[in-house]
């Protein structure tokens, strides 16, 4: 998504800063609001209920965001010993996240359209610096929502996919969990992970453009 070490790249990464700090936090906050709303307390005691965003930035999430265009915040740990459900609440925490970040992406995409009827910047605008800003961040939005719910371990789309599964293919979601971090350096470091997730976020930034330019 970013090249920053191109002059465009580095430019459009800090055009989309302020987004994709409020998008990570809004990501964990979100887990950490709906466990504490499901009888996870310590999410309170561990300040997680906050829009802060230095609470929720992990570094190395973060620097790879910059790098490779997807990355992740600081993981919220639940205590799930006070779910009523724990398969059915940890399941709704985990996919809490990535559809915080698909609402918001369709709020952005609603703001910036009543931004173009009221005439602050014309429909056809789209090299200013705010429209830039806007449009980077509802694709990051995306690409946070698509890149989070992949059924894979260690993507909270693994936890929702858990959810669903048979009990005779659980097993098999047990066995990548333990080979979570080599999965992850796989689609960091090879393209595998773009291809993957560009078909769905193109499919959804089609309709979201079609909204906007309507």
């Amino acid at each position: 998504m970013f090249d920053i070490f191109t002059r465009d790249g580095l430019i459009s990464f800090l055009y989309t800063l302020p987004a994709l700090l409020l998008s990570l936090s809004i990501h964990e906050f979100m887990h950490a609001y709906v466990a504490y709303k499901l009888g996870d307390t310590s999410q309170k005691v561990m300040g997680n209920l906050t829009l802060h965003p230095f609470k929720h930035i992990d570094i190395g999430g973060f620097l790879c965001i910059a790098l490779f265009g997807f990355g992740w915040g600081k993981p919220v740990f639940v205590d799930d010993s006070n779910f009523k459900n724990r398969a059915r609440d940890n399941m709704l925490v985990s996919l809490a996240g990535p559809m915080s970040n698909l609402v918001l992406a369709i709020i952005l995409t609603i703001i910036l359209k009543i931004i173009i009827i009221i005439g602050i910047i014309p429909a056809t605008t789209t090299t200013s610096v705010f429209m830039t800003m806007f449009l980077l961040a509802i694709q990051f939005n995306l690409v946070f929502c698509v890149f989070n719910m992949l059924p894979i371990p260690p993507f909270d789309g693994s936890k929702v996919l858990f959810y669903f599964l048979p009990q005779r293919y659980k097993g098999i979601m047990y066995t990548l969990e333990r080979y979570s971090f080599i999965i992850l350096l796989i689609l960091l470091f090879t393209k595998i992970g773009i291809y993957i997730i560009n078909p769905v976020i193109s499919v959804i930034s089609k309709l979201l453009t079609w909204i906007l330019f309507l």
